[in-house]
């Protein structure tokens, strides 16, 4: 991704980006940067009449939708003269359910964005031939991301919204290069994978409007390099599935967390205080929010030194517990340098 910024920054000065528009089908034969506002244009008047530096060409973004009664031959066309693109955006809607095998072909492709795009449905198993692939964001329209997407040994970014009701093992657990997860918008999906013990390289983990979520899995808290973790507008979820039962024998956790955000959980009733404790020795930030069930803090929030903020806004019962002086669980956050408890006048953090 960092060479592809820097091929991006070099052409400012290079007069390397072409605009193709109703009005504007010429390219320069220095062209390297295609955005495309006219797909049909661009398909059946600047295509043409190209000049021969197909390989020059590192991105290509649709603007407007791909659509036409040839607009799938039109764009397979399109993969398969640019073989070393690097970047591929479609920012809207096409006519065709799923790129052409074609796509597979693109074995220099680094960066592949279709998430404004719902008419995509299906990935075609040659897309899992793309191993040089870094980021990858889906459309509301995906039916189901393959096991397969484990071959994709390169991603490092993973914008994930589908209509699957579970992550199957053997797949997103695979990516062992991953730091960077997003999965947002799934309102079918119910369960993540159990290995995600696998993503050894995640730093950050946001989980959004997964209105069917109910459970996270235990192996979120094997996941030593995560520093982020994100969670909101997930109706069903409990936090307290990730959590050890009382009966089980509790391992010792070493995490890294830096930040952590539980927003708008109304299904959950306490802090995963396993988690707060794994992360005693890295925790910063840590901000609760619209969970109208979570009552009180956890003990172990009083052993959290390095944690510098604490931000508690629309939880009722723990608002009261945590007020400055007169709440019960005061004594726990007191050590607490910046707390925030609810929207005041000020807008200003109390001091612990």
């Amino acid at each position: 991704m960092h060479d592809l910024m820097h091929d991006l920054a070099s052409s400012l000065a290079q007069n390397e980006f072409s605009i193709i528009s109703s009005q504007n089908h010429q390219i320069s034969k220095t062209t390297r940067h295609l955005t495309v506002l006219d797909s049909d244009s661009f398909f059946h008047k600047t295509l043409p009449k190209f000049p021969n530096n197909f390989h020059q060409v590192r991105s290509i973004v649709f603007v407007d939708s791909i659509v036409g009664p040839t607009c799938k031959t039109d764009f397979e066309k399109c993969l398969l003269e640019f073989k070393h693109l690097r970047s591929l955006e479609l920012m809207d809607d096409s006519e065709f359910e799923a790129f052409p095998e074609r796509i597979g072909a693109l074995k220099h492709l680094r960066y592949l964005h279709f998430g404004k795009n719902a008419k995509i449905k299906r990935l075609p198993k040659s897309i899992f031939k793309l191993q040089n692939l870094q980021a990858l964001v889906t459309g509301e329209g995906l039916e189901e991301l393959p096991k397969d997407v484990r071959y994709m040994i390169s991603l490092r970014f993973l914008f994930l919204c589908t209509q699957q009701k579970r992550l199957p093992e053997g797949g997103i657990g695979c990516l062992e290069c991953l730091q960077t997860l997003f999965i947002v918008g799934c309102e079918n999906l119910e369960n993540l994978c159990e290995d995600m013990q696998g993503l050894k390289s995640l730093r950050k983990l946001v989980i959004c409007l997964c209105d069917s979520l109910i459970s996270l899995p235990r192996s979120i808290k094997c996941l030593t390099t995560l520093e982020e973790l994100f969670i909101s507008n997930c109706e069903k979820l409990d936090l307290m599935t990730i959590e050890e039962k009382k009966e089980e024998k509790i391992q010792p956790l070493s995490l890294s967390l830096r930040i952590v955000m539980f927003e708008y959980l109304p299904a959950t009733l306490a802090v995963p205080e396993q988690l707060l404790q794994g992360s005693a020795e890295s925790l910063q930030t840590f901000i609760i929010g619209d969970c109208p069930n979570i009552e009180e803090m956890p003990e172990s929030i009083s052993n959290l030194k390095k944690l510098q903020k604490l931000r508690i806004s629309d939880c009722p019962s723990l608002s009261k517990r945590c007020q400055k002086g007169t709440g019960e669980d005061w004594p726990k956050i007191a050590h607490i340098p910046k707390i925030k408890v609810d929207d005041d006048d000020s807008g200003e953090e109390t001091s612990g």
